[in-house]
């Protein structure tokens, strides 16, 4: 996997040394000797990955990834924050500022490279859905979430899985201390697994070896390979020194990895730093599939639009050629609704739409393909289904508009409406639904030059 990197070092060997050992592992690497300068340059080229140092002059690292993690540009942006410092404190200071990793000199090649490559991973994936984000958000569908601050409380369900009774216990008083944060105890594999459908867990805390004995890495790989919690986070805790398996736990899937004894409240952190990103990930991904409903559905009625009508009327018609069925397609267009909208005003029109809309819903099966076309024409494809039927539904659904005066909050008197409905139906041999659509249209256009308010079909010549 590549990737670009830019180190930030006022240490000139500092600088080499990462470069030498990050293009071996071919990323491509720029190096910033001076800290003030770099949050323009890391804004302006929109690295994969930033690497600070901790100790600089001027402007140190937590400073730097501070602003880093403020700016709506380089919050997605992971920083791994490398010092000869190491203690409690100074990791703490370095995660709360939103570094995603706090290695401490003298640093493990492999750990580094595999920290690398995870972080790159996870950034991929958020790219790719802050770049549908942005096609979304460009077309007006919907706000981005712009910064993480409405993310600083974030709050969810941990599942730990400890080695002891004794680590469970501790490892749960640590995490129950911290507000919004509810804590399920496991003790196996098995029951890692068993957990509500509904409520997946948001952080695993799992360790290296679990109470029956389980093989920590192995219930990792399953986790991240299983559909229902591939998006949890998953936090490896290995005994001290254990620096390879930290690295595979990394190279496996692991969000983060602690080591284990551990101070509480760098839990906490921990915790906290995965559960907003996971909270903003969420977010995001509900963004994007909002955005996608958005683009087929017309935002007046809730039925689908033109654009997706025109692709799922081609899925009706392939599959009714393929089993030999027929398919009826219904043209309704809402009888002079320009008088309606002169004079009771649009806002009136709208909610007339809105009715028209419920009441053809309630008419058809689920099956059935409701959508706006455009103003007050409508468009009904019913799968399975022949003339006749089709005419049948259509009458019955021109008998529930006229029948039942439209309703308006706003006004002191009802609105009488009348809708003008063409009928069409696949003919075997002739299943392309331009040609449905189009007989349909030709049927409503001799519905709206004989009286409105009627249904008529279309029947080929034989």
């Amino acid at each position: 996997m590549s990737g670009k990197i830019i180190v930030v070092d006022d240490v000139a060997t500092n600088r080499a040394l990462l470069k030498a050992k990050l293009n071996a592992a071919y990323f491509e690497v720029e190096t910033i000797s001076c800290p003030t300068s770099a949050f323009d340059r890391i804004r302006n080229d929109q690295p994969d990955l930033v690497l600070l140092d901790v100790m600089m002059p001027h402007k140190d690292g937590y400073q730097l990834c501070n602003e880093l993690k403020d700016d709506p540009e380089t919050s997605h942006i992971p920083v791994i924050m490398i010092t000869s410092l190491d203690s409690t404190e100074q990791r703490i200071k370095g995660l709360e500022v939103g570094a995603d990793d706090f290695l401490s000199k003298p640093y493990d090649d492999r750990t580094l490279i595999a920290r690398v490559r995870n972080l790159m991973r996870v950034k991929i994936t958020f790219d790719e859905m802050r770049l549908r984000d942005a096609t979304s958000r460009e077309l007006g569908l919907h706000s981005f979430l712009n910064s993480r601050s409405s993310s600083s409380d974030a709050g969810g369900v941990v599942q730990i899985a400890a080695s002891t009774p004794e680590m469970s216990s501790r490892w749960s008083r640590a995490l129950l201390g911290s507000p919004g944060i509810e804590v399920v105890e496991t003790s196996g594999e098995e029951c890692v697994m068993k957990f509500d459908k509904q409520a997946v867990p948001d952080v695993f805390l799992i360790h290296q070896t679990l109470m029956d004995g389980s093989d920590g890495l192995r219930v990792l790989s399953v986790l991240r390979s299983h559909k229902a919690t591939r998006k949890s986070a998953i936090i490896f805790a290995v005994e001290e020194n254990e620096i390879e398996l930290a690295a595979s736990s990394l190279d496996l899937g692991a969000s983060d990895y602690i080591f284990s004894p551990f101070d509480s409240n760098e839990l906490n952190v921990r915790v906290r730093s995965q559960l907003r990103r996971k909270r903003d990930s969420d977010r995001l991904r509900s963004n994007v599939i909002d955005g996608l409903k958005m683009a087929v559905i017309d935002p007046l009625t809730g039925l689908y639009n033109r654009r997706y009508a025109s692709q799922h009327l081609m899925t009706i018609s392939e599959k009714s050629e393929k089993e030999g069925e027929p398919y009826s397609i219904l043209m309704l267009d809402l009888d002079e609704f320009k008088r309606v909208n002169d004079v009771y005003g649009h806002a009136a029109g709208d909610q007339v739409l809105i009715e028209f809309s419920r009441r053809l819903q309630e008419n058809v099966r689920g099956i059935d393909l409701s959508a706006r076309m455009g103003g007050e024409e409508f468009v009904i494809a019913m799968p399975g289904t022949d003339t006749d039927q089709a005419v049948f539904v259509a009458e019955r659904l021109r008998e529930a508009i006229e029948q039942n005066p439209f309703i308006v909050p706003s006004l002191d008197n009802e609105i009488s409406i009348t809708v003008s409905i063409g009928v069409a139906s696949s003919q075997p041999g002739v299943y392309c639904p331009e040609a449905v659509l189009q007989d349909a249209d030709a049927a409503l256009y001799s519905v709206k030059n004989n009286g409105r308010n009627g249904v008529k079909a279309h029947l080929r010549a034989a």
